[in-house]
C-alpha cells in the first residue's frame, strides 16, 4: 500500500498572534481511528500547518474535544473516556470520564475500542476565573432497546482540570460532576458561545422528544441552568447525528439534522435569549450531516452526506437563498466514500469537513465568505497519514469572537494555483529534510513530466525532468531552511500534484 502524506503550508502565525492579540486555543487539531488508538493525525496551525502523524495514545473518533493555551500550545484532549495532556499522557485522575452511567462506558471505554459514543458530545472551555482551570463538559449515554435501538443522553456533567498541578502537566480535581440530572437530552449538539461580558460561556442543550432549549452559563462560580425556552419543532428520537454551531459573531445559533433540516435563531449574548425562529428545508436524504458558518457570519454551509449547500443568513428570505454547492464525486478510501458530515471553521479562515466513514481525507471550503460556487469547495482535498474515524473533527467554540479578526486568512501561503487538482501521485520524504530529499511520482503506468520546487515567495528555485525514472533524490543542503512547494506536472496528461517540503539545518 502506498503511503502518501499531504501538507498544508502555513505562515508565521505566532507573530500574528503577538501583533493582533489572537487567542490561539484552537490551533492544534487531532483526529484518529478506533482500531488504531496509538497513531493519529495532527494539523498544527502554529507550525506552518503541518498535517502529520502523531502518537496520540488513545482512540479519538467523533467524541473529539481539545484545547490549547492562548499561544496555541496543546494543553489537553479527550475522547469522552479519558483526558490526555500535551505530552500525550493520561492526565492525573483523567480516566473514567462518564464512568458509572450504563453499559456504554464498558463497551466503548474500558475496552479501549473507540472512545465514548456521541458526535459533538464534549467540549472543553477555559474557567472564567482561573487561567489554569478548564471545564470538560460532557454527556452520558444509554442504549434504549424498545421500540428501536437508539442512544440517548441522560445527564449533563463536567470534569474540572487544573493545569497548574503535577508540574504543569495537569490533574483532574473534579470528575463527573452533575450539572443537570435525569434530563433526557438529545445526543450531541454541544455548542458554546462566549457571553457578552467576554469571560463567561453559554452552552445550549436540547431536550429529546420536546422542543425545549436548556441554556446554561459557565461563570466564575459554577455552571448553572439559567432558563429554558420552548419553540420550534420537537427533536425526535433519531436526532443524534447532526451538528449545532454559533456564528462567529455570536448573533446566530444554528442546528442541522436529518429530520428538521436547518433550524436558525437569533441569539442574544447578554441574556441568552433565542428569537426569530426560521427553518430551511433542503429536501435532502443524507443522514449524517453538519454545519459551519463563514468567518464573516454571513454564509452557513450544510453538509448532508452526499451534498453540500449554502444559505445566506443575511437574506430576508433565507430559504430562497439556498444554493446547492456540490454533490459527492464518488471518491473512496479503501471502499469507503469520502462524503460529508461534521464541519469546523479553522484558524486559516477555511472550513474543513469530515466524512461520516473511516477514511484518510477531509474536504475543504477555501473561500467560505464568497457566495455560491465561488466559495471554492474542494472534495477530499486534504490527505492524512493515518485513518480518521467517522466525524472525527474537533469541537471548538469561536474563541476569537471579540477579537478584531476571527481568523487569519494569510496563514496559507501556497497560491490557489497550487491547490491539488489531480489524483495524488507525488510524495516527498523524509519531511523535514536536512541533507537529501526523495521525490517520487506514482501513476498508473509511467508518465514523463517535470518537477519544480518553489520557495515561500513563489520563486522557482529548482526544476528537473522525470524522464527516465519515477524517483529523484534532491540535495537540499544548499537551500535556505524553510518551507517549499514541490510541484509535479505530467507532460502527457497535464495532471499535476503539489506537496510541501520542509528544509531544516
Amino acid at each position: 500500500m502506498r503511503k502518501k502524506i499531504l501538507f498544508i503550508t502555513i505562515s508565521f502565525t505566532m507573530l500574528f498572534s503577538v501583533l493582533y492579540g489572537q487567542i490561539n486555543r484552537d490551533y492544534i487539531w487531532l483526529s484518529g481511528y478506533a482500531y488504531r488508538p496509538v497513531k493519529g493525525n495532527i494539523i498544527d496551525f502554529n507550525n506552518k500547518g503541518i498535517v502529520d502523524s502523531l502518537i496520540i495514545g488513545m482512540p479519538i473518533e467523533d467524541n473529539n474535544a481539545s484545547i490549547c493555551d492562548k499561544k496555541g500550545k496543546l494543553l489537553m484532549y479527550s475522547n469522552g473516556c479519558k483526558i490526555y495532556n500535551y505530552e500525550r499522557e493520561l492526565i492525573e485522575n483523567g480516566d473514567s470520564i462518564n464512568y458509572g452511567y450504563g453499559e456504554n462506558w464498558r463497551r466503548f471505554c474500558s475496552s479501549g475500542y473507540r472512545g465514548y459514543i456521541g458526535i459533538q458530545n464534549s467540549i472543553i472551555l477555559p474557567d472564567p476565573k482561573d487561567s489554569n482551570g478548564y471545564y470538560l463538559i460532557h454527556k452520558t449515554a444509554e442504549l434504549i432497546i424498545e421500540p428501536n435501538n437508539h442512544y440517548w443522553r441522560g445527564d449533563l456533567l463536567y470534569s474540572y482540570i487544573d493545569m497548574s498541578c503535577n508540574e504543569e502537566k495537569g490533574c483532574v480535581v473534579k470528575k463527573n460532576v452533575e450539572i443537570l440530572k435525569d434530563t433526557n437530552f438529545v445526543a450531541g449538539y454541544m455548542a458554546a458561545c462566549k457571553h457578552a461580558n467576554g469571560k463567561d460561556w453559554w452552552i445550549i442543550q436540547l431536550g429529546k422528544d420536546t422542543n425545549i432549549y436548556y441554556k446554561f452559563l459557565l461563570n466564575k462560580d459554577s455552571i448553572v441552568l439559567i432558563d429554558t425556552q420552548s419553540m420550534g419543532p420537537k427533536f425526535d428520537v433519531w436526532t443524534d447525528i447532526g451538528q449545532a454551531v454559533f456564528s462567529p459573531d455570536g448573533k446566530k445559533w444554528i442546528m442541522y439534522d436529518d429530520k428538521e433540516d436547518a433550524i436558525i435563531y437569533d441569539f442574544d449574548r447578554a441574556t441568552g435569549e433565542l428569537s426569530n425562529f426560521r427553518q430551511v428545508i433542503t429536501q435532502d436524504s443524507g443522514r449524517f450531516v453538519g454545519v459551519a458558518i463563514s468567518p464573516n457570519s454571513r454564509f452557513a454551509y450544510l453538509s448532508s452526506t452526499y451534498d453540500l449547500y449554502q444559505i445566506d443568513l443575511w437574506a430576508d428570505d433565507i430559504q430562497a437563498s439556498l444554493i446547492h454547492i456540490d454533490h459527492w464525486d464518488g471518491f473512496n478510501d479503501y471502499g469507503f466514500g469520502v462524503t460529508f458530515s461534521n464541519a469546523q471553521l479553522a484558524p486559516d479562515c477555511k472550513i474543513y469537513i469530515s466524512s461520516p466513514t473511516t477514511v484518510m481525507h477531509m474536504s475543504v471550503i477555501n473561500k467560505p465568505n464568497e457566495k455560491g460556487k465561488a466559495c471554492d469547495f474542494r472534495q477530499h482535498a486534504i490527505e492524512f497519514p493515518n485513518l480518521i474515524g467517522g466525524s472525527s473533527i474537533p469541537n471548538f467554540p469561536h474563541f476569537r469572537i471579540d477579537e478584531e479578526q476571527i481568523c487569519d486568512s494569510t496563514i496559507t501561503w501556497i497560491p490557489d494555483d497550487y491547490i491539488v487538482k489531480a489524483p495524488n501521485v507525488l510524495s516527498v520524504y523524509p519531511n523535514p529534510a536536512s541533507d537529501k530529499a526523495t521525490i517520487s511520482v506514482y501513476t498508473e503506468g509511467y508518465e514523463q513530466g517535470i518537477i519544480r520546487i518553489f520557495d515561500m515567495d513563489g520563486r522557482l528555485v529548482r526544476s528537473m525532468d522525470i524522464d527516465s525514472e519515477a524517483t529523484k533524490q534532491v540535495d537540499v543542503k544548499s537551500l535556505v531552511p524553510g518551507v517549499y512547494a514541490v510541484e509535479y506536472v505530467s507532460y502527457i496528461s497535464g495532471g499535476r500534484d503539489v506537496r510541501k517540503m520542509v528544509v531544516v539545518e
